[in-house]
């Protein structure tokens, strides 16, 4: 009875249709970054006050960027581009290491070595060697082993926090989206009485799992179908 039921009831095509309604939400999510430009700069907040604090202003003159150096506002604007454009995560990571690297010298490395927790004095006396192209000693080569070491840590996590609130930002539109796809669909099919019974309650489940499940939603069908085609055959007897 059971395995009849499972063979006879539509859970492929049910399974189908929520994942359809979740890429129909994600897909309008995504063309909507074109009006709402918000959507594009959730998370870049975080991104971009721990850049600004890996590209500290010139010793005690604030607001200044040292000379022969990539200015902060530059920096910015380039971080903001790769983020709004979706360039590849890990590529971000390495340009913008890249980026603070090319602020760093003798001026603003005492600001800069205590917001990363390495020796002041040191880190000073690495970017003034750097500089001239003189040989680090062994306690500063230790230094700036740490120093790069601090800053991929610092640039890494800023960049997976900001794509954490990033993705569950869109996937909370699309789900909302999808609600309202489905209380659509349902009103659309059953106009007169959509709002009796449970139809709405089994719109706004399907809603809810048309997001987590519009990625899988194809393979699963597909499995379901083919187990239900299964439970349909026939037996061979002994």
């Amino acid at each position: 009875m059971g395995a009849s039921l499972l063979a006879n009831f539509p859970l492929g095509a049910a399974i189908a249709a929520v994942g359809a309604i979740g890429t129909a939400a994600f897909g309008m999510v995504d063309a909507s970054k074109t009006v709402f430009t918000f959507i594009n700069r959730i998370g870049l907040g975080h991104l971009t006050r721990v850049v600004t604090g890996l590209t500290p202003d010139e010793e005690g003159k604030g607001g200044r960027d040292p000379v022969n150096t990539l200015r902060r506002r530059d920096i910015l604007a380039a971080v903001e581009a790769n983020w709004i454009n979706g360039t590849d995560l890990d590529k971000q990571k390495c340009h913008t290491k890249e980026l603070v690297l090319l602020h760093f010298t003798a001026e603003n490395a005492l600001t800069l070595a205590r917001h990363v927790n390495v020796d002041p004095q040191v880190l000073q006396s690495i970017a003034t060697k750097n500089a001239a192209g003189d040989t680090l000693s062994p306690t500063e080569t230790v230094v700036q082993s740490d120093f790069n070491s601090i800053v991929t840590n610092l640039i890494d996590e800023a960049y997976e926090r900001s794509d954490e609130s990033f993705r569950n930002a869109t996937r909370t539109l699309a789900a909302i989206i999808a609600i309202l796809l489905a209380f659509g669909v349902g009103w659309a099919l059953y106009p007169s009485d959509f709002w009796c019974g449970n139809d709405p309650w089994l719109a706004l489940i399907g809603g809810l799992l048309a997001t987590p499940l519009a990625p899988v939603a194809k393979d699963l069908s597909t499995t379901i179908a083919a187990f239900a085609n299964a439970l349909q055959t026939p037996k061979p007897k002994a």
